[in-house]
């Protein structure tokens, strides 16, 4: 049966994806939740919310770019004067 990363809107150029369990958002695929077909049915309801199939995206290597998240960054590792 297929399954559904569902997208809900975009942060830059990165898809903004739900997270797993219905929990949050993410930018990072491995940490996206995986829908049935039916779940993203119910979960589809603004034009900005996207249902692509699991197998396409884990397949589509091009696509897939690294990522730095801010939130685990430390303001004491910035070189002195960074911050304003």
């Amino acid at each position: 049966m297929e399954e559904y990363y569902i997208q809900n809107g975009y942060v830059g150029n990165a898809i903004l994806w739900w997270g797993q369990n219905h929990s949050g958002y993410t930018t990072d695929i491995n940490l996206a939740g995986r829908y049935t077909k039916e779940e993203a049915e119910g979960i589809i309801k603004r034009p900005e919310d996207r249902a692509w199939p699991c197998s396409y995206i884990d397949e589509n290597t091009e696509c897939k770019k690294l990522i730095v998240d801010v939130q685990y960054l430390s303001n004491d590792m910035m070189l002195p004067g960074s911050l304003v």
